[in-house]
């Protein structure tokens, strides 16, 4: 028994070329068994026999392309040219009936023995089904071009469905996959963002991402390289590992598709989609072409990520330069700023701050004090306790900074840290006496972070306090000097790292007198 294992694209056509006492065949001896026939279809069984095939194979051999007619190879068999879309229909067909002619003589008997069928019982059936006659057969011509003509327009009609929602599909992957594609997000987090959106749009268990080297250190991903949605990095690690490296894309069996990764002609990971649960089940070109697209757009980021990661490693160092040059100035704030850096980012984070602006604080707390660049070193390195003249000096420099950085548009983000770090949550602190929220939530940070590494480090006026007398008078600042709710976010941090850079940074002098800066 003959399984079809879908139904063809024409198999609508074939079942009204039937209703016509006429039959659809593949062109191609090649082809097989395309269209299911109920039991006892004589017409289909002779007209689709191997004697039959070969007599349409000689014919269609013969025609000028064209310029095809009607043709009978066989008294009584004739055979009928119609215009299908080939890349539509899946090749070329022709329609084929036997003529009432064909019962008499030894076409029938040649085609009975051809399928294995009984002479008479193949000649009693025909007969039966009132077969066309000779006069007729121009007119049956006609019937299968309007049938065929028919059958294309929907067929394109269909197919231009296919291909727009294909396209649409495509085109919702590019605007999910780009909107998340913005300068310095997360790569994990836009990684695991493909990875959803395209499981989703195709509709299928699991998605997963193969990388190696510097992008799996770029991703910081363990696991064998592996990043998964839907199915164990194990498993899948299991699943690529026999598939091995991917120069292109292509459709692995029934039920995987994988697409290189790359960058020109470096080679970044291999992303893989698997066990289809819509549709038929199966993996097609159109999946492929949806994973191609999605592997492509991953090659552009991740390839800009490592880009922007080694331009961000660049300025962060270019600035921690510029910040220790100005420090040199006064020994014993040594590592201040980076001190103060790291809290205002712990701070930032503990408050639940979205990464970008957690990261702008980071930097504002590096260059909070870069504007005491135009404070004279004297006044920097002074043991004893300050005039009022040398502290007014020492209070210009949030301004200073201010100005310095202000024509940077890069800086932009940063500048209100710079600016007002000094300023007190009670209206108290300068340089423009702001209270409360008026204070912009990075300077009230900073402030925290500021404050703290000053009492916790050796100064030339004094030793570093007690880490529980610190603690202390931080919590008693809560409402005055400090934003309170920013203070219990501070007062959650852990203070390893710090503690461990602070041991690092070295101690000073001892002079109790002098005011704090």
């Amino acid at each position: 028994m003959t399984v079809f294992n879908a139904i063809h694209p024409l198999q609508q056509l074939h079942a009204s070329l039937r209703d016509a006492e006429a039959v659809l065949v593949p062109t191609d001896l090649a082809a097989g068994e395309l269209f299911s026939a109920p039991p006892g279809d004589m017409l289909h069984a002779l007209c689709t026999s191997p004697a039959a095939r070969a007599a349409i194979a000689r014919t269609v051999a013969n025609w000028v392309p064209g310029a095809e007619q009607p043709a009978e190879p066989l008294h009584g068999f004739f055979i009928m040219p119609v215009a299908l879309p080939r890349t539509l229909a899946g090749g070329r067909f022709v329609v084929t009936t036997l003529l009432s002619n064909a019962l008499e003589c030894e076409t029938i008997e040649l085609l009975a023995q051809s399928a294995s069928l009984d002479v008479r019982l193949a000649r009693s059936i025909l007969a039966a089904g009132a077969p066309w006659e000779r006069k007729g057969a121009m007119r049956l011509a006609r019937i299968a071009s309007a049938l065929a003509k028919s059958e294309s327009e929907r067929l394109a009609s269909a197919e231009a469905g296919i291909q727009l929602s294909a396209a649409w599909e495509e085109l919702h992957l590019l605007h999910s996959i780009s909107s998340e594609m913005a300068l310095g997000a997360s790569p994990m987090k836009f990684v695991t963002s493909v990875l959803s959106e395209v499981r989703n749009t195709i509709g299928c268990r699991w998605t997963a991402l193969r990388v190696s080297g510097p992008t799996a250190q770029l991703l910081n991903v363990s696991n064998g390289g592996i990043i998964a949605d839907g199915i164990e990095p194990v498993a899948a690690r299991r699943i690529l590992e026999a598939i091995g490296p991917a120069a292109r894309s292509s459709v692995v069996g029934e039920d995987l598709v994988v697409s290189s990764v790359r960058r020109d002609a470096d080679p970044l990971g291999l992303l893989a989609a698997g066990d289809r649960i819509v549709g038929n089940g199966a993996m097609s070109s159109f999946e492929r072409s949806l994973l191609e697209t999605a592997a492509g757009n991953l090659a552009v980021f991740l390839d800009n990520a490592r880009l922007y990661r080694d331009l961000d490693a660049m300025f962060l160092g270019a600035l921690s330069a510029l910040v220790s040059a100005i420090e040199a100035k006064d020994p014993y704030t040594r590592g201040h700023s980076q001190r103060v850096a790291l809290l205002s980012r712990d701070i930032a984070a503990a408050a639940g701050l979205p990464d970008a602006v957690v990261k702008q604080i980071h930097i504002a707390g590096l260059v909070h004090d870069i504007g005491k660049i135009g404070v004279p070193e004297i006044v920097l390195r002074k043991q004893g306790r300050l005039d009022d003249a040398e502290y007014e000096l020492i209070k210009q420099h949030p301004e200073t900074g201010w100005r310095i950085l202000r024509d940077i548009p890069q800086f932009a983000p940063i500048l209100d840290g710079v600016r007002f770090h000094h300023e007190r949550f009670d209206g108290n602190g300068y340089p423009h006496g702001l209270m409360g929220e008026e204070i912009p939530l990075p300077a009230r940070i900073i402030a925290i972070a500021d404050t703290f590494d000053a009492m916790s480090s050796t100064r030339t006026y004094r030793t570093a306090r007690d880490r529980g007398d610190v603690m202390g008078e931080m919590a008693r600042l809560g409402g005055t000097q400090f934003d309170a709710t920013m203070l219990q976010h501070f007062l959650r941090v852990d203070l390893t790292e710090y503690d461990a850079m602070n041991a690092s940074h070295g101690a000073g002098l001892t002079d109790p007198w002098r005011k704090a800066a």
